[in-house]
């Protein structure tokens, strides 16, 4: 591929991947693994500076590819650096989750679609231990990368700063931010601080709330993990030993080791593969997420009026249900005008049915006056 068709090509898929543009020059990718929290950080982000962030939410290539229809080899970090080279403050946001957390909640992610290929309802009546068993064989597999220390090829610093409770590197003139899931209660003022804006913190996507958030509340509740893994995988886990800092490796270890469970044997790297090509071939289920998002970043004003309702909310505290989707917006400012305009033709009636009757009125109480006064005579 030339320089000049990889620029048209950029340039193509720039324009696919922002489909809500603005005028501003701000630019948020939150690229991130999957199941780490970037979908309650994304619809946090639009929710508080949608008008002054374009904030773009990606995981891998192949969503790239999902997302724009592009079937050529523009990666995440190209479209990443030709938004900088464009002239662009462009900012690069990771999260840190807990290892095992997060492997249960990849697994659980993918669970109707891939592991089993049926519905949620069904999968409620499966046995845990079922449920469990497929989980161990595939354990070592599951969430695997850490994209701020392997992903992004930039020089990071040699400790993570508990103190600040995230670390920003600036590179290229490209800012990466790493925060840390645990620390969600700390996000708003984090990343207020880094973005100069008010930014207020809403959860979104939970598997809890699912229709398998009680198989997987049982799950988590009951779930004792292999000793064999545990040894190899998580207390040598070098991004563990780097997001954490010494008490709290303690506190995650002495909580993990009171659940250890027996040996396994996991599927191996080859196993592997083969089980995913089934899985992929056998899958019968969408698994397309329509309404994804609290907030999808769309900026027309019904939209925008919609998130200010939320924003105020959110940062009142109160626990939020709604969703800023741009059709029911949409509807919505169509009937308020209409209502409105209903009123008004209402008070213009009733203001002209008022002056009749007032023009009507002022003969009978002219005779009833006249009338009274002759008896008074």
């Amino acid at each position: 591929m030339s320089d000049d068709e990889k620029k048209m090509d950029l340039e193509k898929i720039n324009n696919l991947l922002f489909k809500f543009k603005l005028n501003s020059n701000n630019v948020i990718f939150v690229y991130t693994p999957p199941k780490v929290g970037s979908t309650s950080l994304v619809s946090s982000l639009r929710i508080s500076a949608s008008l002054k962030f374009n904030v773009i939410h990606i995981h891998d290539e192949l969503m790239l590819k999902i997302f724009t229809g592009s079937n050529n080899n523009i990666t995440i970090k190209d479209i990443i650096l030709y938004n900088k080279n464009l002239g662009k403050n462009v900012y690069v946001i990771d999260i840190y989750r807990t290892p095992i957390e997060r492997k249960i909640s990849e697994y659980f992610e993918k669970l109707p679609f891939y592991h089993f290929n049926n519905t949620e309802e069904n999968l409620n009546t499966y046995s845990l231990d079922k449920i469990v068993n497929r989980f161990n064989k595939l354990f070592p597999h599951l969430s695997q990368k850490d994209y701020f220390k392997e992903v992004y090829e930039i020089d990071i610093p040699q400790n993570f700063d508990f103190e600040k409770k995230y670390v920003l590197v600036e590179n290229n003139g490209i800012k990466y931010i790493k925060i840390r899931l645990h620390d969600s209660k700390e996000w708003s003022k984090i990343l207020s601080e880094i973005l100069d804006t008010e930014i207020v913190i809403v959860n979104d996507y939970e598997t809890d709330k699912k229709k398998i958030g009680e198989l997987f509340k049982k799950f988590k509740k009951s779930y004792k993990v292999p000793a064999n893994l545990y040894n190899d995988l998580i207390k040598e886990c070098p991004f563990l030993n780097y997001y954490l800092s010494e008490d709290e490796r303690k506190r995650y270890f002495d909580f993990w080791e009171t659940r250890l469970g027996d040996e396994v044997l996991s599927f191996t790297k080859k196993e592997y593969k083969f089980y995913m090509n089934i899985s992929l071939e056998n899958q019968f289920f969408n698994d397309f997420q329509s309404e994804h998002y609290i907030d999808v970043g769309c900026t027309c004003r019904p939209c925008s009026k919609k998130r200010n309702e939320l924003f105020i909310k959110i940062k009142n505290g109160e626990k939020i249900t709604e969703k800023i989707i741009h059709e029911e917006n949409i509807e919505n400012a169509k009937k308020n005008i209409l209502d409105n305009i209903q009123l008004k033709i209402n008070k213009l009636n009733n203001n002209r049915r008022m002056m009749i009757a007032k023009k009507d009125v002022k003969p009978v109480q002219a005779f009833l006056k006249d009338v009274m006064g002759r008896k008074k005579i």
